[in-house]
């Protein structure tokens, strides 16, 4: 008996992209992208040639054939998890999968961020164990809604296509809630982020301008060079760079955190950490929703991990993991170290406070390290995930310009932050109560419903191939469990989180 592998490689070319008004139109249009090969599920025979015209995509299938004495074949299918390949054309096309670690690392920078530094703030009037259950809550509830999100990007990327940074959510809000849906999307998508980032340079800005580590810097010139700094180095790297970039940031917030709490751990106090007002835990929703923003970076994922769901599913859960235990410690040691009534000290930031109770002149440098290393690596993610929004809704009025991208995602919060200095815990809380919310947490289950549904009719219409069915099949491993009830179930706490909010306001 001899083994041979066959590596069949056929080429296809579709220059259309017009989009699509279904998210379940899974057909060549799969392949209708650049630097990404798509991967077929059954075996196909060798070609001997493919026409020069035929260039822009591959279509990738391994077959391996074991021939016996009788010359019979049998064919066997490598079994595959992803939905195409990544390649770099620089190189040959060759094979350049993103790493789960690498992603769960830009996914932790994303979600480690403004809303860390406004967290002891937020958490205090209601106490260490109340806030603690809160975010514990929240995180389960935001994993929940990012494979929500994951599960409808991936459906469209099968039928739209996309370009190397993956379909951002304003083409999946279309194609799941139609034109209205995405306008709405939209412009709270842009509000929240804008608010967020004016808070990152806001914070940046702070740090700079102290004049501990740099002189003479006024705060306006630290916001431009915080922020066009970060920004110009984010439109020049590629993602590699970016990558190694996030997991450094990322190892320094966690070093300076480290360093705080052996600091702090001798100032905690347990009669403070035993504190406790659940009247007031509602409250804190808003605000510790903004400290696990990540799902602006989900369409980079899902594309850098080829649409491979086991992987997707790690990165997301590895990735918000770690900003989770990073904030349960935080919190243990800001409100254990500061008594009630130093919580309740109006205009004082509890983070302040914290440094002044820190005998070690190295305290200081700490706070400062891991308050610039935050707010540094969330506004790299956010960068990331505005500016590949705007690209895909630029591509969508056929305007393909990368400055102009850029453009946009930079100097609206750059102007703002200058304008108005002292909003920044103004910024956390408009961008949480309404932004965070209903664009992560209520919209999310009515795209997968709508997804859902529309699929359902679309396979009863036609006769699903092997490639479309396996498809679905690979996507479908994402779904929470529980159907329409756990669908149900998400958006009717979204609904009421907000209801609470606006009745308190408008009471207010």
């Amino acid at each position: 008996m001899t083994t041979t592998t066959t590596l069949t490689t056929t080429r296809t070319r579709n220059d259309a992209s017009s989009p699509s008004t279904s998210v379940l139109q899974f057909s060549s249009s799969l392949r209708r992208r650049t630097r990404r090969i798509g991967l077929r599920a059954s075996p196909s025979s060798s070609s001997s040639s493919s026409s020069k015209n035929e260039t822009d995509e591959r279509n990738e299938t391994t077959t391996t054939t074991i021939e016996n004495n009788n010359t019979s074949k049998l064919q066997q299918t490598e079994v595959i998890t992803r939905l195409w390949s990544n390649v770099n054309e620089n190189e040959g096309y060759a094979h350049e999968s993103g790493s789960v670690f690498g992603n769960a690392a830009l996914i932790a920078g994303t979600t480690v961020g403004a809303g860390v530094l406004a967290l002891p703030e937020i958490t205090g009037p209601s106490g260490f164990l109340p806030s603690s259950e809160v975010l514990v809550a929240m995180w389960m509830y935001f994993v929940a809604t990012g494979f929500c999100l994951a599960e409808v990007n991936l459906a469209t990327l099968c039928a739209l296509g996309s370009s190397k940074d993956g379909v951002s959510l304003f083409s999946v809000t279309r194609s799941t809630l139609g034109n209205g849906g995405a306008l709405v999307f939209s412009a709270a998508y842009v509000f929240m982020h804008e608010c967020l980032t004016i808070a990152c340079c806001l914070k940046g800005a702070e740090i700079l301008s102290s004049g501990k580590y740099v002189a003479d810097v006024g705060f306006d010139e630290a916001v431009l060079v915080f922020g066009g700094a970060i920004g110009l180095f984010v439109a020049l790297s590629n993602e590699k760079v970016l990558d190694f970039t996030n997991r450094l940031l990322v190892l320094f917030i966690v070093s300076a955190l480290i360093g705080l709490v052996s600091l702090c751990v001798g100032e905690v106090d347990a009669a403070n950490l035993e504190r406790s007002d659940f009247s007031v835990v509602g409250n804190t929703i808003p605000g510790v929703a903004v400290a696990f923003v990540y799902q602006s970076v989900l369409p980079s994922v899902v594309s850098s991990l080829e649409g491979d769901v086991p992987k997707i599913k790690k990165a997301t859960i590895l990735g918000t993991a770690v900003p989770l235990a990073m904030f349960l410690l935080w919190n243990a040691v800001v409100l254990g170290a500061l008594s009630g009534e130093d919580l309740m000290t109006s205009g004082v930031n509890p983070v302040d406070l914290l440094a002044s109770k820190i005998e070690s002149g190295y305290g200081t440098v700490l706070i400062d390290a891991f308050s610039f290393s935050a707010v540094a690596t969330s506004f790299i993610g956010f960068t990331i995930g505005l500016k590949s929004f705007i690209a895909d809704g630029l591509r969508s009025v056929d305007v393909k310009s990368e400055p102009i991208s850029y453009a946009l995602t930079l100097i609206p919060p750059l102007t703002f932050a200058i304008t108005y200095p002292d909003v920044f815990i103004s910024a956390i809380d408009n961008a949480g109560t309404f932004g965070v919310i209903v664009i992560f947490g209520l919209l999310p289950p009515l795209m997968v419903y709508s997804y859902r549904k529309s699929a359902k009719e679309f396979e009863s219409k036609i006769t699903m191939s092997t490639e479309m069915t396996r498809q679905k099949a690979l996507i479908d491993t994402i779904a929470l469990p529980g159907g329409d009830w756990t669908l149900f179930a998400i958006f009717a706490f979204s609904a009421c989180v907000i209801l609470q909010e606006l009745v308190e306001r408008v009471g207010g």
